[in-house]
């Protein structure tokens, strides 16, 4: 080959190696920003999906509690029941039908108070010689007695909890040595 075509074609070489530069260099430069979006979307996807999971336990959380404050109120009026009923005259209620059917009337209407409570989720804490639970209770008083230390001997108040969370601890006195 003659020295002017050697010249031509390292010329010609040189000419499609700058071509292929710029080309390569803009081919790795786009798979770089390729990649970078393909994370982006993926990080977007699993944040989509962590905000997701929150709005669902949050919106689970909300509608198992957003009866809290009515069932606060309305736990007040079945303690009223449970103390209609333990302080009614027994005597008189077995001597007069009319009185022995309001009593009865009122029974019911207790029960079927607590039904509903129940299967709200609304459960009644009445620990009478239970172990104390500073968790439920609320120690309002220490009662000297033969019982253990530390057992509810007394329930001055009953307590309500909703799916586990308490609404109103239980009042009670608690056992401690006679001394």
């Amino acid at each position: 080959m003659s020295e002017n075509q050697e010249n031509k074609t390292e010329q010609q070489e040189e000419v499609q190696q700058e071509i292929k530069n710029p080309a390569e260099e803009k081919i790795a430069e786009l798979e770089q920003k390729n990649s970078e979006l393909s994370d982006k979307i993926l990080r977007c996807l699993a944040e989509l999906d962590n905000v997701r999971r929150r709005s669902r336990e949050e919106i689970e959380k909300s509608a198992k509690f957003a009866i809290s404050n009515f069932v606060g109120d309305l736990v007040v009026v079945a303690e009223n029941f449970f103390l209609a009923s333990e302080n009614a005259p027994k005597a008189e209620i077995e001597k007069n039908p009319v009185i022995k059917n309001y009593a009865d009337a009122i029974a019911m209407t207790e029960k079927e108070l607590l039904k509903v409570l129940e299967k709200n989720q609304v459960k009644r804490i009445f620990p009478l010689n239970q172990k104390f639970d500073h968790n439920f209770h609320e120690a309002i008083a220490q009662v000297e007695s033969e019982a253990e230390e530390g057992l509810v001997v007394q329930v001055v108040q009953a307590g309500y909890s909703i799916a586990d969370r308490l609404i109103r601890p239980a009042l009670v006195g608690v056992a401690k040595v006679k001394g």
